[in-house]
């Protein structure tokens, strides 16, 4: 009879934390895209309380925000066009932000990865089939090493990634509008000339903007989740983000990692770049060609919270509104400056992590923990 099992009164206690189970990853996954939603839902309201405000005819201006978009064909590659170079420039953030780096050098990447495009583009290789990948590949090769720099800079010296980008930033810009005011356009002009057809991205949809560089932007997100979440590199560089003290007890050595995430990011830029004047909206490069996409990548990444997976699905919404606010623009008397508007207000709600108040998440923990009695 010493062998018969009898109840212990650490068995309901058992039982109890066996009902409160941590937050699946699904769950947690689910609960940071319903605060995006709520966040953008917000900013819609505020968009047409403003709305209201400014325009005579609001109604008509709403309309236009949310279905001009999708009204034409023309219009439907515009906004894919545009959420392809979004979630790119999204990539190309979102991957130095996961290695804890808020390096915001994109956009003198997207400039020199264009420039660099543009010499393969306009030289004797640019009119043979090859112009246009050697074009991509030196793109991306000039903006990883531009990439690298700022990295590199860091590792060794110690330098603020912030102001070390920025800084680059201006550089890039001026000489780009330099080489081409002074050496690459005609006098009186601010562009090049036009790129020839073998070095221009194919276009996937005739009367659109849709081009090759959608598929880029596909695999641009299939190979970072890749390298990410399937390879010990991005385990590493995940590691190094989370927990960089951790890391270098476990023998990783961060400074390469966050190096080598910011020259793949510098690389992606130089990919926008090409994007942009190898695609079929310029097919040229001009002066300041680059319209603001890269600084929204930042948007994008932050929304999208760094995950590649979800950077595409946040630059669909992002590039429709962009798009609404565009056309709203032009056949209302609304500014398209609202879109500022939404995108501060998305930035602001999603990255100050808000959700329910305390009290009200306190009475759903207390009405949880009674039902687990």
């Amino acid at each position: 009879m010493t062998d018969t099992a009898a109840p212990t009164p650490a068995a309901p206690a058992a039982s109890a934390a066996g009902n409160m189970r941590p937050p699946s990853r699904w769950s947690l996954a689910g609960r940071e895209i319903g605060r995006a939603v709520v966040a953008l839902l917000v900013a819609l309201v505020a968009t047409l309380i403003i709305i209201f405000f400014v325009s005579k005819s609001p109604v008509e201006a709403l309309g236009t925000l949310l279905t001009a978009p999708f009204s034409k064909v023309r219009t439907i590659g515009t906004w894919a066009d545009e959420a392809a170079k979004l979630t790119v420039t999204g990539l190309a953030f979102g991957l130095v932000f996961q290695a804890r780096q808020f390096a915001l050098g994109v956009q003198g990447q997207v400039y020199l990865g264009a420039l660099a495009a543009t010499y393969v583009a306009l030289s004797p290789i640019g009119s043979t089939p090859l112009g246009m990948p050697i074009a991509v590949l030196a793109a991306m090769v000039v903006g990883g090493i531009y990439g690298f720099l700022p990295g590199i800079a860091k590792a060794k010296l110690g330098a603020n990634e912030i102001v070390s980008t920025l800084m680059l930033n201006y550089i890039a810009i001026e000489i780009v509008n330099y080489v081409i005011l002074h050496g690459m356009a005609k006098a009186g002009l601010n562009y090049t000339d036009n790129f020839p057809a073998t070095s221009m991205l194919p276009v996937l949809v005739d009367r659109t903007r849709i081009d090759l560089g959608l598929v880029f932007a596909i695999v641009a997100v299939l190979a970072t989740w890749f390298a990410l979440y399937r390879t010990s590199w991005g385990l590493k560089l995940r590691l190094v983000g989370h927990n960089p003290r951790f890391a270098e007890y476990a023998g990783i050595r961060s400074n390469v990692i966050m190096v080598s995430a910011m020259t793949v990011s510098g690389a992606l830029g130089g990919l926008l770049g090409s994007m942009l004047v190898q695609g079929q909206a310029f097919g040229k490069l001009q002066v300041l060609f680059e319209g603001g996409f890269a600084f929204e990548g930042v948007l994008v990444a932050i929304v999208a919270r760094n995950r590649p997976l979800a950077v595409p699905i946040v630059a669909m919404f992002y590039a429709y509104l962009r798009q609404g606010a565009q056309l709203m623009n032009i056949r209302t008397d609304v500014p398209a400056e609202v879109i500022s508007v939404v995108a501060a207000l998305i930035i602001l709600l999603v990255a100050s992590q808000f959700g329910l108040p305390a009290w009200i998440k306190r009475g759903v923990m207390r009405n949880r923990a009674g039902a687990t009695r």
